[in-house]
């Protein structure tokens, strides 16, 4: 695998929606694990990882996207589905996540 495929990743608006889109790891943030999708607030069956993008920012593709929230750029939150993705970028952005729901989690207690 070369380094440009391995630093892309497949996200969609909801778990289940038909549109993806391409965009760097780079430029997605705040990687966490949740059941509600962002734009529509759509719940999924169990946790997927979510992240935030620039709405303007994908390298290729298509995602849901009103506008609502104002004029574009802006960001918007995406989920990340296993089977859209190369498994060692998933397993990435898995570390990641994992990591961020153990600090959450420690700053409750």
């Amino acid at each position: 695998m070369n380094q440009l495929t391995s630093d892309i990743v497949w996200v969609r608006r909801q778990w289940n929606h038909w549109q993806k889109a391409a965009y760097r790891l780079k430029d997605l943030t705040g990687i966490h694990w949740d059941v509600v999708s962002g734009g529509c607030q759509a719940p999924a069956p169990r946790p997927f990882i979510h992240a935030y993008v620039q709405c303007d920012a994908m390298i290729e593709g298509e995602l849901a996207h009103s506008g609502v929230h104002g004029p574009c750029p802006h960001t918007i939150k995406v989920c990340i589905v296993k089977k859209d993705n190369d498994p060692k970028v998933f397993a990435r952005l898995v570390q990641v996540a994992d990591g961020f729901y153990k600090s959450q989690t420690v700053r409750e207690k």
